[in-house]
């Protein structure tokens, strides 16, 4: 199932229906965190550590989505 979920998630952010780059919020501590480094070179285990945590904040919207979507049909 993490792997169909993971293959999803790359899906939406692919086809741009998840686009962290367009959410100004997101860009702002973005461009904050990349200003730590010089360079604005994230060292690679800070990259994945946001890029999992993006993964699985998609996880959990999609339960969630899924437990009401299922809540609805019932009521």
């Amino acid at each position: 199932m993490k792997e169909k979920l993971k293959t999803l998630y790359i899906q939406e952010i692919t086809q741009a229906h998840l686009d962290f780059e367009r959410d100004p919020e997101y860009q702002t501590y973005y461009t904050q965190a990349e200003a730590l480094w010089e360079g604005g070179d994230m060292p690679a285990p800070l990259f994945h550590l946001l890029d999992t945590s993006n993964f699985l904040s998609f996880v959990h919207g999609f339960r969630l989505g899924l437990k009401l979507a299922r809540w609805f049909q019932k009521g």
